[in-house]
């Protein structure tokens, strides 16, 4: 069922993010003149709800150009919603209310199909971002010596300082998947530690870094806060059976297809990740020997395959195979 907000106002409504004052230190922002308008009232679901900040104040909604502007984490809140503000990039993000922070379907695919996650409290949005590398940027991380050798995926821990003087995202920590064999195979730094193995993988925390920020500001105990919570709690890994088919299976799936009718050119790569006409559009998973889940194109689906020789069934479409 949709949710449905009536905004009891004789003026267009439009929502604003409540900022703390250092965020404006920006070249970007023009001043205006606007005026309060307490007498403007919301109702959400057929309740007349307070507009609040997270301290508990009572806000007031503006009114410039003839148009309200109410505070968007007040409002989103009531509609299910937690709002971020990253200062770095001037954006807000809005993700459904959950206990943890939430991923990209992209980068759940990813995940599920190594069997990991970090479930990171969602009150530490606005402050740390969990970020999937994509398949196809491995081979740079691991060139760049951004990642070990042999890493199968990898979570970056992006730190968002809420000093609009230092915008600028830091890896807090990165913690990779790597193959059991190659692992005990390689040399490895100090500062790298198992947090935990399941079937062939290692699941290994690296490069955490020390806290940047100068002793008595806000990010220093921000940052240091969020240190002990993951140090306490094993960098919040929760493992899962990994979602993977048969290598045989996949085998058949990789490679270059052309679609019979329109002659789209999909590729299929071994490391999961979906093109079209040359272009990485998403990620790929083999669920088992008859069903492939695709995200791409803004969408998440599994659909049905069959492969034959050179021909591909798949969705309702068939392709040939690519000499």
């Amino acid at each position: 069922m949709k949710k449905k907000t009536i905004i009891a106002a004789g003026l267009t409504a439009t929502l604003t993010l409540g900022l703390a004052a250092g965020v404006y230190a920006s070249g970007q922002l023009t001043q205006v003149k606007a005026f309060l308008n307490p007498s403007v009232h919301v109702n959400v679901g057929g309740s007349q709800i307070e507009l609040k900040d997270e301290d508990g104040s009572a806000l007031t909604p503006l009114v410039y150009n003839n148009r309200t502007y109410l505070p968007v984490r007040s409002v989103a809140g009531q509609l299910g919603y937690d709002v971020y503000w990253e200062g770095s990039s001037q954006t807000a993000y809005f993700t459904t209310k959950s206990d943890y922070l939430e991923y990209r379907a992209d980068e759940q695919l990813i995940l599920d199909k190594y069997g990991y996650t970090l479930q990171i409290p969602s009150s530490f949005g606005g402050k740390l971002r969990p970020t999937v590398w994509p398949a196809e940027s491995l081979v740079d991380g691991i060139k760049s010596g951004a990642l070990s050798v042999g890493t199968l995926s990898a979570i970056d821990l992006l730190y968002l300082p809420q000093d609009a003087a230092s915008p600028e995202a830091r890896v807090l920590a990165t913690v990779e998947v790597i193959d059991q064999a190659k692992w005990i195979a390689e040399s490895h730094d100090a500062k790298d530690s198992v947090l935990g193995t399941k079937g062939e993988y290692v699941y290994v925390l690296r490069n955490a870094m020390e806290n940047p920020f100068g002793a008595g500001t806000a990010d220093n105990a921000s940052y240091k806060a969020i240190i002990d919570h993951l140090t306490a709690r094993g960098y919040d890994l929760v493992l899962s059976p990994a979602v993977s088919a048969s290598a045989d299976i996949v085998s058949k799936l990789v490679g270059s297809w052309t679609e019979s009718r329109k002659g789209t050119v999909m590729e299929l790569t071994a490391d999961g990740v979906f093109y079209r006409a040359g272009q990485a559009v998403g990620n790929y998973l083999v669920v088992d020997s008859s069903h492939i889940r695709i995200v791409a194109d803004m969408s998440d689906s599994t659909v049905e395959f069959d492969v034959n020789g050179d021909t591909l069934e798949l969705a309702g479409q068939t392709f040939t195979r690519n000499k």
